[in-house]
């Protein structure tokens, strides 16, 4: 009898794209959606059981984790703007609800899709699974710290979980990333403040092998794990690859970090007094990101997993400039 798998977040990137491994696997497929969701039809004629519900309806969640093998939890509000209590509501009480609907019912596996965000990135050198987390009074990071804590916590109490940590997430299908690069170099409103500042990444594929290994390797029980293709690249470069695929002028504009820093606290304050939904240009959680100093270590993984990379970072980050002209071709005109 084929696993029956529960994905959370599953109209998401990376929810989607673990859908799609575990149809190709042959598992028996559910996904919490939330309701009217645009996928909804789509998942169905895939295979997919769709269980609509909200991760913050605790009740929603007990009937979508009932009589599944395995939970990948990849439901997040993954925004660097927006109002707090929505992303502890979400982020925190969402994950504590898969915790509790999967202990309840003797889940055999969760996977916790964490982030990278959970740590400091003004640490120079590599992080590993040891570095404590970092809180920054910043909604995103704090409460995808908060929501990994509560599967620590679960853990403590008896639930076979594993933690992932991924950097920048990138591949077909992304959304935000790499279209929104495009679309700042097209429009010149790109420019830089942290000169030779590394980045880590991992393309999609890469992150739903190391899922799956983690959901199936006992080893990983009551483990955490750095998920990340293992190979460093600035910021500046994957603009100049993104602004020569797209036909563009590279950009080359550098500002100093505390300057940008100080107008995007400005443009938060702003945004926030006219009520705006609508994210600012700029925030401070993104200029932080995109002023990194700190690379994810991914020797545990490789070590205790056997886990490789099998797509190389200019090898995804090819593929995701060819797909990237699907989402507009008369716009995208990637070479």
């Amino acid at each position: 009898m084929a696993k029956t798998v529960l994905v959370t977040g599953a109209s998401g990137f990376i929810g989607s794209h673990l859908v799609g491994r575990c149809l190709a696997d042959g598992c028996r497929v559910k996904a919490l959606v939330r309701k009217g969701n645009a996928c909804i039809d789509s998942l169905r004629a895939s295979g997919v059981e769709v269980i609509e519900g909200d991760v913050r309806d605790a009740t929603a969640v007990d009937a979508a984790v009932r009589e599944s093998d395995l939970v990948l939890h990849a439901a997040a509000l993954t925004s660097d703007w927006g109002k707090m209590q929505e992303f502890i509501d979400i982020n925190v009480g969402g994950t504590r609800n898969v915790c509790e609907a999967s202990l309840r019912h003797g889940v055999g596996r969760l996977v916790h899709v964490s982030s990278f965000e959970c740590f400091d990135h003004h640490l120079l050198g590599r992080i590993d699974e040891q570095t404590p987390y970092k809180a920054r009074k910043q909604s995103y990071p704090d409460t995808k710290i908060g929501g990994t804590n509560e599967v620590w916590a679960a853990i403590k109490r008896g639930l076979s979980a594993s933690i992932l940590y991924p950097v920048w997430v990138y591949g077909p299908g992304d959304r935000t990333l790499f279209p929104l690069l495009a679309d700042s170099i097209l429009r010149r409103q790109l420019f830089f403040w942290a000169r030779n500042a590394p980045m880590s990444m991992i393309y999609i594929d890469n992150l739903v092998d190391l899922t799956m290994l983690a959901a199936s390797r006992p080893e990983a029980v009551g483990e955490a794990f750095m998920a990340c293709d293992g190979e460093a690249i600035t910021f500046e470069e994957v603009c100049r690859r993104v602004a020569v695929a797209i036909g563009s002028p590279v950009p080359s504009l550098h500002l100093p970090f505390g300057m940008v820093r100080s107008v995007a606290g400005v443009m938060e304050f702003v945004w926030r007094i006219a009520g705006s939904k609508k994210r600012p240009l700029l925030t401070r959680q993104a200029v932080d990101v995109l002023a990194s100093r700190a690379l994810a270590d991914v020797s545990k993984a490789r070590t205790m997993l056997g886990w490789q990379s099998h797509v190389p970072q200019e090898e995804g980050i090819r593929r995701t400039l060819e797909w990237l002209v699907t989402v507009d071709p008369a716009r995208w005109k990637v070479k």
